[in-house]
């Protein structure tokens, strides 16, 4: 087999698994197989054939279903960074409220709500 199409094939196996890992949400999985994915592309770009080069079916082929991984792949990691930001939006949000003391009124006296406690203690450790 040359070593375009087992490079293409490297690349997309390793794709195929981050986007499986994305779906899953798995971070952990997600950073070792970006690692990956940046060795498997940087093989394939030193194989790079010279323009000029006609490019066999089974090469063409290998290329091609890479690609289509490599497609995939950025909708879904896409998907999963949007997702991200707007969790940690609404995170910091409801922190913020939470930590507000202004949210509190003055009718609890001097004995405090668990909630305002909370949100103090919340305050004091972001």
């Amino acid at each position: 087999m040359n070593a375009l199409i087992e490079a293409a094939r490297r690349l997309q196996s390793v794709l195929v698994r981050e986007t499986a890992a994305a779906r899953r949400a798995s971070l952990a999985e997600l950073t070792a197989l970006s690692e990956e994915k940046q060795d498997a592309l940087t093989a394939l770009i030193a194989l790079e054939p010279q323009e000029d080069t006609i490019l066999a079916g089974a090469t063409r082929a290998a290329l091609r279903d890479m690609l289509a991984a490599a497609e995939e792949n950025a909708l879904v990691l896409s998907a999963v960074a949007g997702a991200m930001e707007t969790v940690q939006d609404r995170l910091r949000q409801d922190l913020s409220a939470a930590a507000d003391p202004g949210t509190y009124s003055e009718a609890c006296g001097p004995r405090r709500a668990l909630r305002h406690s909370l949100a103090a203690t919340i305050d004091q450790t972001a």
